[in-house]
């Protein structure tokens, strides 16, 4: 299938902390397989970091929080990995989010937004440190025309 017709989903996962650093990196390494062989491709992995959590979960008050982005042909392949999932003791929790592909002129139209936004926001910070009794620049011959009627005046 083409890249147009793969959706792109985010897996966050929770560890139990009862595992040793080498254990969480093969569970890790297993969550991984789990998507590739079912025909995902990784497109980002954070490796899992113990946190505390805000409620316990399973009797746990710290994991091991990692999330993974992967693009995927089918939903078959998307329920088989959640099976995957449920029969691993290790994980103690887990979620797959659907994320909605962005075009790339889309992000790029985004970005040359904000550069915008930033340059208007510099300019008006650059105008604002003007002192404000300071009279507009004049060309060098306007300055000696007027020069001259305020010397006629006289």
């Amino acid at each position: 299938m083409t890249d147009l017709a793969r959706q792109n989903y985010e897996l966050a996962f929770h560890i139990t902390p009862n595992l040793e650093e080498a254990d969480v990196q093969k569970t890790r390494q297993e969550l991984e397989k789990y998507v590739t062989s079912h025909g995902g491709i990784i497109s980002f992995a954070k490796d899992p970091e113990r946190i505390r959590l805000a409620y316990p979960i399973n009797h746990h008050l710290n994991t091991f929080f990692g999330y993974f982005n992967f693009n995927l042909e089918s939903p078959e392949g998307l329920d088989q990995i959640k099976d995957e999932m449920k029969l691993n003791p290790n994980i103690i929790r887990f979620l797959i989010l659907k994320h909605e592909a962005r075009p790339k002129l889309e992000k790029e139209e985004m970005v040359r937004k904000l550069a915008m936004a930033e340059r208007r926001r510099a300019k008006a910070m650059k105008q604002a440190e003007k002192p404000a009794g300071e009279a507009p620049k004049m060309q060098e011959g306007e300055l000696e025309k007027k020069l001259e009627e305020i010397i006629e005046k006289l």
